[in-house]
């Protein structure tokens, strides 16, 4: 299977780290979704948080193949939408926290990855963008809907209907991204960063992104009574009562002691 000379998976201590290596653009084709697709749902317990960047210069990742796409019939095509929706979501879904590094191009399927990642750290120079309508597509993985999630209907339409290219820096200006970082130091910035989620309370941080993934589909009424729910399950955690106890006798809290404990 070539995607396993594409994609690499590197564990450390409860951090994943998924890199796309698909010179020259991280090209996605049906063969490198399922791939990746594979690589994320295959992570289990054990990954307390993701990240994921590419190892080509330049380019996160520039989308799907349009030469192809030129050639297949529609009915061809549609497993493969619905393959990118299953592959992003996937980063979504998954219990941990994602984190993309965003260095280089970040365009169509590769923005549509990102905005599936719960934080999106970019690098200043970085180049972000949904170029679909411009070739007579739509963003069809997610995009329309996880933009408009991300920074609301203005921009996201400007964005959508025209193609527009934006930096790292406006990106974060605008809230597409979280973080911004000087070139070169988006993957050490998304590597701390799961690091510290990965050291954390783990019941908490997952319930937290469940939630909050969650809460732009819910009613307020039902999302309130699932965050009492989730409230009651962290709170019996002995994780949270670390958290608490290390709090109140004024010490650095030992997540790593107390979920030493719990796995015996």
């Amino acid at each position: 299977m070539a995607a396993a000379q594409w994609i690499g998976v590197e564990h450390e201590d409860g951090v994943a780290h998924l890199t796309l290596s698909r010179p020259p653009v991280n090209q996605f084709d049906t063969e490198l979704l399922q791939g990746v697709l594979d690589a994320v749902s295959g992570l289990g317990a054990e990954t307390r948080a993701l990240v994921v960047s590419s190892t080509v210069p330049g380019v996160f990742a520039a989308g799907g193949d349009i030469p192809w796409m030129a050639g297949a019939t529609v009915e061809e095509q549609l497993p493969f939408v619905r393959l990118c929706q299953d592959c992003y979501s996937a980063f979504e879904i998954a219990d941990f926290p994602t984190i993309s590094a965003i260095e280089g191009h970040c365009l169509g399927g590769g923005l549509e990855l990102s905005l599936a990642c719960d934080i999106r750290v970019a690098a200043r120079d970085a180049s972000l963008g949904l170029p679909e309508t411009t070739v007579g597509l739509i963003a069809g993985a997610g995009g329309t809907q996880r933009l408009v999630r991300a920074i609301g209907q203005g921009l996201a339409r400007d964005m959508l209907l025209t193609g527009r290219r934006i930096s790292g820096e406006e990106a974060a200006a605008f809230g597409i991204v979280s973080r911004l970082v000087e070139p070169g130091e988006a993957l050490p910035a998304a590597l701390a960063i799961a690091r510290q989620l990965a050291d954390g309370p783990t019941e908490s941080i997952q319930a937290t992104k469940r939630l909050a993934v969650a809460a732009s589909e819910l009613e307020l009424k039902e999302g309130l009574a699932r965050e009492r729910a989730e409230w009651e399950q962290v709170r019996r955690s002995a994780l949270t009562q670390e958290g608490l106890e290390a709090f109140a006798a004024k010490r650095k809290p030992d997540y790593a002691g107390a979920r030493r404990r719990t796995s015996f």
